[in-house]
């Protein structure tokens, strides 16, 4: 009566296919790398807000063109956007009842510190703005109406060259059209550059342009 005999296992050929699909498993991360674009790379037109709401403001340039910039992911209130280096944070706060205070609230929570007492706040309508060289930055707030009447959009801009630019676009949404005063703008130059503060006799009396509170 014939004999069968089973073959031995072949151990080589499982342990082959087993490190082949590891191996595929292990490059597929830097394979899809290469097919996705770098999210860190992408720019998006900058709009003030913060996740949760439905009020949103874009930014436009002088030209009237979407302002396009790198978004953080990183942030749990508001929005962060990265502009060659020049930081826009944007948030909405709740229950103002005053709006400067708030506003300096929010840039002592950015800084860790509060604005200058004798820096003043400037307004344009129910829009504020407060400077602080310190930092070469510049806050705004705009209180909302209506359904958003217990709202208040704030913006801060700093750390860059391209302040005076997106302060401008900043401040041409939270007025309804409004540039900056030429004085303001050159005092935002003036932050970026090292140029003379706040109170220097170089630098215009800007109450003369905007009234301060």
């Amino acid at each position: 009566m014939p004999q069968y005999r089973f073959s031995p296992t072949r151990a080589g050929r499982h342990w082959w296919a087993v490190f082949g699909v590891a191996a595929v498993l292990l490059a597929l991360p830097a394979l899809l790398n290469l097919l996705v674009p770098d999210n860190e790379d992408r720019v998006d037109e900058v709009r003030l807000g913060q996740l949760g709401y439905d009020w949103e403001i874009p930014l436009t340039d002088a030209a009237g063109e979407p302002v396009a910039c790198r978004k953080s992911t990183d942030v749990i209130n508001g929005y962060l956007w990265d502009c060659d280096g020049t930081l826009v944070r944007s948030m909405i706060v709740e229950g103002s009842n005053d709006e400067e205070e708030t506003l300096r609230r929010m840039m002592r929570m950015e800084f860790t510190q509060f604005p200058p007492r004798d820096i003043p706040t400037f307004r344009e309508g129910e829009s504020r703005m407060v400077l602080d060289d310190r930092f070469g930055a510049v806050g705004m707030s705009l209180p909302g109406t209506g359904d958003r009447e217990s709202q208040s959009m704030i913006a801060i801009i700093y750390g860059g060259t391209e302040v005076p630019e997106l302060a401008d676009a900043a401040w041409y949404r939270f007025t309804d059209g409004q540039p900056l005063p030429m004085p303001v703008l050159m005092l935002l130059e003036g932050m970026s550059d090292g140029a003379p503060s706040p109170g220097s006799p170089e630098v215009p009396m800007l109450e003369n342009i905007t009234e301060a509170v």
